[in-house]
């Protein structure tokens, strides 16, 4: 397991540092990696996939960003745990953000017309997770002063490398969230509430 975890770290690192050079060294287009609001609610749903292989600029600090958080992640929590913060962090949030888009877009079409449009990608909404996981664990080890501070140190970091916020980054306020529940609660107990929740995402997306 010693020698699992950098390998785990560098083999995912490389994954995403893959993705990001395809597009800004071999050419692929953004769009036809990232996705938005829009193009997910047109049922292009591997965007969702595509997108979390791409990481956000600054890309240096998100790739180091990444690979720590991961490494610490491994180091903390078991495999199942970071597997099923990452998937549901990268896909769930997403779906429900989206989904509250879709919503108020049937209520009035001009609804969040500044962000329906904007490419959403990077791996942002997995180390939220990751994140919340971790906190979630060590809150009831340690000092919840220092969870809290050392939270609150991780947002201060993302908000140093991208002060530049939209109603899409309520994402990672759900990831975080979908992050403690995660160690919280056996992963069966989240499942059905997760599913409804996504099924209904999905509905507002082709309603």
């Amino acid at each position: 397991m010693r020698v699992g975890r950098p390998l785990g770290v560098l083999g995912a690192t490389a994954v995403v540092g893959g993705g990001t050079a395809a597009n800004r060294l071999a050419g692929v287009p953004l769009a036809a990696m990232a996705a938005t609001p829009r193009t997910v609610g047109q049922g292009k749903l591997w965007l969702l996939v595509t997108s979390g292989l791409l990481a956000d600029t600054p890309w240096l600090p998100s790739l180091l960003g990444f690979a720590i958080v991961l490494a610490v992640a491994l180091y903390v929590l078991p495999l199942r745990h970071i597997l099923a913060a990452a998937v549901a962090g990268q896909f769930v949030s997403t779906l429900l953000v989206y989904g509250i888009i879709g919503g108020a877009r049937l209520v009035d079409g001009h609804a969040f017309g500044s962000v329906v449009d904007l490419q959403d990608f990077g791996v942002s909404t997995m180390i939220a997770a990751w994140i919340g996981a971790v906190a979630g664990v060590a809150w009831v080890r340690h000092s919840h002063l220092r969870v809290a501070a050392g939270c609150l140190a991780c947002l201060a970091v993302g908000l140093a490398f991208r002060p530049t916020l939209t109603f899409l980054d309520s994402e990672h306020i759900v990831a975080f969230a979908i992050g403690v529940a995660v160690v919280r609660q056996p992963i069966a107990r989240i499942a059905a509430p997760v599913r409804r929740a996504v099924t209904v995402a999905v509905a507002a997306f082709h309603s």
